[in-house]
């Protein structure tokens, strides 16, 4: 009797670590669960998680108005997809950072040419809102809707189809109010990001040569 009374005080006594080892246990398997969770979101979020895309400048041919009284349409920037996978132009955008010059206000309603920092941002690379010029100057690209390698991308200040009406979107010195066109100052770097699904595939700086 003594030895049964003896055994059941020892299984009430183990009894209760065991509950506790089993509720540790499972609040171990759910932390792992949380954090597992966790770092498939931020990998999934991570910018630089994603297939690249190689693009090199082939040619740039820029300047300010300010500088050289250059037209918005003198500003040409080539890219070229040079490897990596192919990307449809649907998805794809562009932001664009470095000195140059756009118009504040609408021309010939008043208005005057800013100089500064200047940020160019195309929303896609399809014929969207752009001015009819960007067709013609991608026509490989755009006949089947893929920027392939070997393909070109051909870019020029003058790709806004209107200041009210455009998918490119251009600001100098913080100020987005302008006609959307710009100019890229010679002798300068410009450094390009190429989203896809808001998803870095692309960063580089590129020089701009002077004239």
């Amino acid at each position: 009797m003594k030895n049964k009374d003896q055994i059941h005080r020892f299984n009430q006594g183990i009894s209760p670590v065991i509950s506790s080892l089993l509720l540790l246990l499972i609040v171990l398997l759910m932390c792992g669960a949380i954090f597992m969770n966790a770092a498939g979101w931020m990998e999934s979020n991570d910018l630089t998680a994603v297939k690249p895309v190689k693009i090199e400048l082939v040619d740039a041919s820029c300047g300010n108005h300010a500088d050289d009284n250059s037209r918005f349409q003198d500003n040409v920037l080539i890219l070229k997809n040079v490897g990596g996978n192919p990307v449809p132009v649907g998805e794809i955008s562009l932001k664009m950072t470095g000195k140059g010059d756009a118009y504040q206000g609408i021309p010939g309603s008043g208005g005057k040419m800013i100089i500064g920092d200047i940020e160019i941002r195309y929303e896609h690379l399809n014929v969207t809102d752009k001015n009819p010029n960007y067709q013609k100057q991608n026509a490989e690209m755009l006949k089947d809707g893929i920027w392939s390698p070997g393909e070109q991308l051909v870019l020029t200040g003058n790709d806004s189809k209107s200041s009210a009406d455009s998918s490119v979107f251009v600001g100098v010195n913080g100020n987005f109010s302008t006609s959307n066109n710009y100019g890229l100052t010679a002798g300068e770097t410009i450094d390009v990001v190429a989203f896809q699904s808001n998803q870095i595939v692309f960063k580089n700086t590129f020089s701009i040569p002077k004239k």
